[in-house]
């Protein structure tokens, strides 16, 4: 009766050993399941964001932003000379794509830039514009301070404006990471940058809201950062890109995420105090533009007066 109870133990023992090697060798690797989970994602996250629902953001991030510039009125005009030419120098022009876009230099998406020349020297994407001469489009310069003001008025007027934002604390460490890392610590840069802007304004010059005046500029698009990817694919389509275009590849999960993991690293090291001073010269754009995910919002909260 023994000898019968152990066999039919080892029996089992032998049938579970056999069934798990049969369900490793069906079974694909992590990596594998990985790329594939990854593949359904981005599908379904693309396909569950509509240009109806691209649209709807869009009109919601306007609506936030006019609110803002009520409470601030003086942003709405630009009386100063040199205002209005720090303006024309941050804004890019796409005449044959007829588009006008504003970001900041520290805002990394070099990639949306090439991918604007690529599309101006295809033959099959026209959108026709009062504007342009297509024979020879070189006579359209691509930065809106060589325009005369005639013709910037007309751009202002007829083209797609563009505006790019990012939350301030990711583009300090982007600046930090591309002319500062390995010359001075993070700590030593955010207090230089501090002391640059102590005496001014209370709102940092390199804020959004200093360099694109979106206030004054009436954009037709905000394209947050973190949305990049998505809302690209839908921008392109609405100016009139050609199916199989690719996206920038600056906006994979890998990069983001390793972005991600050294602002947190870098936020850590520093003070309560320069947290409070960081939140505060930027506090405009964190009113001005849904930047939840920052790691200065909670900072910012209650410091708008």
């Amino acid at each position: 009766m023994k000898l019968t109870l152990r066999f039919s133990i080892l029996m089992l023992l032998l049938g579970i050993i056999y069934l798990w090697m049969m369900m490793i060798k069906t079974t694909p690797d992590q990596e594998t399941v990985i790329k594939q989970t990854t593949g359904t994602k981005e599908k379904l996250r693309r396909s569950s964001v509509t240009y109806d629902t691209f649209l709807h953001v869009q009109q919601l991030r306007k609506k936030k932003l006019r609110y803002f510039c009520r409470q601030f009125p003086e942003l709405n005009t630009l009386n100063v000379s040199d205002r209005a030419e720090h303006l024309l120098s941050s804004m890019t022009v796409s005449p044959k794509l007829q588009m006008v876009y504003c970001k900041s230099t520290d805002v990394a998406i070099d990639e949306w830039e090439e991918l604007i020349q690529e599309m101006e020297k295809r033959s099959d994407v026209t959108i026709p514009s009062p504007l342009l001469d297509y024979h020879r489009p070189d006579m359209f310069p691509h930065q809106l301070r060589d325009y005369n003001l005639t013709m910037l008025e007309q751009v202002l007027r007829t083209y797609t404006k563009v505006l790019f934002v990012r939350d301030p604390f990711q583009r300090l460490v982007s600046m930090y990471m591309q002319d500062h890392a390995g010359e001075i610590t993070f700590d030593e840069f955010i207090e230089d940058i501090l002391i640059m802007e102590t005496g001014k304004s209370g709102v940092s010059s390199s804020s959004v809201i200093s360099l694109c005046h979106p206030c004054f500029i009436q954009y037709d698009y905000i394209v947050m950062y973190d949305f990049l990817k998505i809302e690209l694919y839908h921008l392109f389509k609405r100016i009139g890109a050609p199916d199989g275009i690719q996206l920038p590849r600056s906006t994979d999960t890998k990069s983001k995420l390793t972005s991600e993991w050294l602002a947190e690293n870098f936020f850590r090291g520093l003070s309560k105090q320069q947290i409070n001073q960081l939140a505060e010269i930027y506090s405009q754009d964190f009113a001005a533009f849904r930047l939840r995910n920052s790691l200065l919002w909670n900072k910012t909260l209650g410091t708008i007066r």
